[in-house]
């Protein structure tokens, strides 16, 4: 028989045993939630952006800027 396809969960399971990367690692998820936020506060400003994924920023761009960092609401802190 074949294999069965390698999904989430049996990738998160074979990196736990042979202790290899996990498909699905940290700097994948912060590139996805990055895009999804990035179109919310281009949505937000009404306006087209330009971002430097270097920095993080919008370069000349305050308002826009302002809007990455919230302040986090009681009781939630870090």
């Amino acid at each position: 028989l074949p294999d069965p396809p390698q999904d989430g969960l049996t990738n998160f399971e074979e990196s736990v045993k042979t202790r290899q990367q996990f498909a699905l690692h940290e700097r994948n998820g912060h590139r996805s939630c990055t895009l999804v936020n990035l179109a919310n506060i281009a949505v937000r400003t009404g306006r087209k952006l330009h971002f430097d994924p270097v920095s993080q920023r919008f370069p000349a761009d305050e308002e826009a800027n302002r809007m990455i960092r919230q302040p986090m609401r009681a009781p939630w802190r870090i």
